[in-house]
């Protein structure tokens, strides 16, 4: 009996021991509020008791990188890469704004070739593979426009822009509204 007591004492402090473990690890987590801090915290206990909260402030902290980012360049690709990462973010609604202000800002009043712009992309490829889904999900509102991919200008940051038009201001406000009521991102862009 007494060889069972003692079993049982380890086993007890073996459990406090990782329990402190795993609390340690996770205030030390808390307090460098980082992604390789929580990374490391998950490497070690991946089914902890925090595995979830450090999993979502990984995701926090992504998402406050990209606005950050995005912020700091000003340009209508900086908040699109925000929406590409985060449609559904803390910040969608005020990027979708300055996107949309941003473009429009630059149109001339009465001009009337517009063009939708519906994504900036690092790759060309990332363009092909998301203008074939665009227009495949959202045929009964492209499918009467020229989809284009317009590659980077000179010097410019690489990014390929996936554009369909051309449309008056009207016609291509009402595609981005409807577009954005189906989750994709739009911005009407003066050509």
């Amino acid at each position: 009996m007494r060889q069972l007591w003692i079993v049982i004492w380890i086993a007890l402090a073996c459990a406090l021991a990782a329990c402190s473990r795993q609390e340690s690890g996770w205030s030390a987590a808390r307090r460098a509020d980082s992604v390789p801090a929580y990374e490391t915290y998950l490497e070690h206990f991946p089914a902890g008791a925090h595995a979830e909260e450090a999993r979502a402030r990984i995701r926090e902290l992504h998402e406050e990188r990209e606005w950050t980012r995005a912020n700091q360049l000003q340009t209508p690709e900086g908040w699109q890469r925000y929406l590409g990462a985060f449609p559904e973010g803390r910040y969608a609604a005020e990027a979708r704004e300055r996107l949309s202000d941003f473009v429009l800002a630059r149109a001339l009043p009465g001009e009337r070739a517009y063009m939708v712009q519906l994504g900036a992309y690092s790759s060309e490829a990332a363009a092909q593979a998301d203008l074939a889904r665009l227009s495949r999900e959202n045929a009964d509102l492209l499918g009467n426009l020229k989809m284009q991919i317009q590659p980077p200008a000179n010097g410019a940051t690489a990014l390929w822009r996936l554009r369909a038009g051309p449309l008056a201001e009207a016609a291509a406000r009402r595609i981005c509204v409807d577009l954005e009521s189906r989750a994709a991102d739009c911005v009407p862009a003066a050509r």
